[in-house]
Formats: structure tokens, C-alpha cells, sequence
């Protein structure tokens, strides 16, 4: 299935993205309310990209901005820390974009700097400028996945 500019997240602090599932279990609903829990204020915008990743992971689902736990985010709801950790990484990597850059480079320890970016600008399906952006945000995931970059 070819990538979609919505499996790039947009939200570049991990842990928030985890901080959803909190938000929706203790009734955050609308982007602006989870956007409220994480401490944000950007009229919503950034509340919309850390729903969005929850929900590219699967832990939350999104209908007309209503956002409710998934099976999998009311386990990981109440999942001991240790268990939290794992799982996130687990679903990052087996996202549509990290499993195929995984894939792609499995044979490179550390993948190379530039090849990475050579190889996400041209994954990414909207323009060249967006995905430079989205690079950076993109890189955050590949630590948080303890994925060696030289």
C-alpha cells in the first residue's frame, strides 16, 4: 500500500503522543481538549497532530473529531511503564513509514545520515519542502527507536 502524507507524524515529542491515550481515558475528546492536556496552545493544531499520531499507531480512533480508545490504547491505558516503553516502540516501528525505512535499510549498522534523508525525501508523497520538515520530526522516532544514524 504506498504511503500517505498522514503516516509522517507531525508530532515531535514521543512522549506526548503516548500522553494522548492519558487524555482521551480521562475524557478528552476534541483535538483542542487533548491539546489542552498536553499543555499546548496553538487553536488546536497541535492537539490535531499528537491525535493523529495516537491514532496512526492505533491506540486511539478519530471520528469528526471525537477520539476514543482503541482495544490496544485501553491496554496500553493501564500497561505498567516497562510495558508502555516496549509497546511504543513496537508500534512506531511496525508503522507504515518506520517499517518500510527499517526494512530498507536492515543491513545497514548504523544506516548512513544521508541515505536516510535521500531515502525519506524520496518516500515522502507531498512536496520536497514538507518533507525536509518532516525530517526532523522523523529522526526524533528513529532515536526514540534506539536506531543508529552515523
Amino acid at each position: 500500500m504506498p504511503l500517505e502524507t498522514s503516516d509522517f507524524l507531525q508530532a515531535d515529542d514521543i512522549e506526548k503522543v503516548f500522553l494522548v491515550v492519558d487524555a482521551v481515558a480521562t475524557g478528552a475528546a476534541t483535538d483542542s481538549q487533548i491539546e489542552a492536556y498536553l499543555g499546548l496552545d496553538s487553536g488546536s493544531r497541535q492537539g490535531r497532530y499528537y491525535r493523529l499520531a495516537a491514532e496512526k499507531l492505533g491506540l486511539i480512533m478519530n471520528n469528526d473529531n471525537s477520539a476514543i480508545l482503541t482495544q490496544r490504547g485501553q491496554v496500553f491505558y493501564t500497561a505498567p511503564l516497562a510495558v508502555k516503553t516496549n509497546e511504543a516502540r513496537n508500534l512506531i516501528a511496525s508503522s507504515p513509514v518506520f517499517a518500510n525505512v527499517i526494512n530498507h535499510f536492515r543491513h545497514q549498522n548504523p544506516i548512513n545520515r544521508n541515505d536516510l534523508y535521500k531515502y525519506f525525501i524520496d518516500i515522502y508523497p507531498g512536496s520536497g519542502l514538507t518533507a525536509q520538515r518532516r525530517f526532523s520530526t522523523f529522526q526524533k522516532y528513529m532515536a526514540y527507536l534506539n536506531l543508529s544514524v552515523a
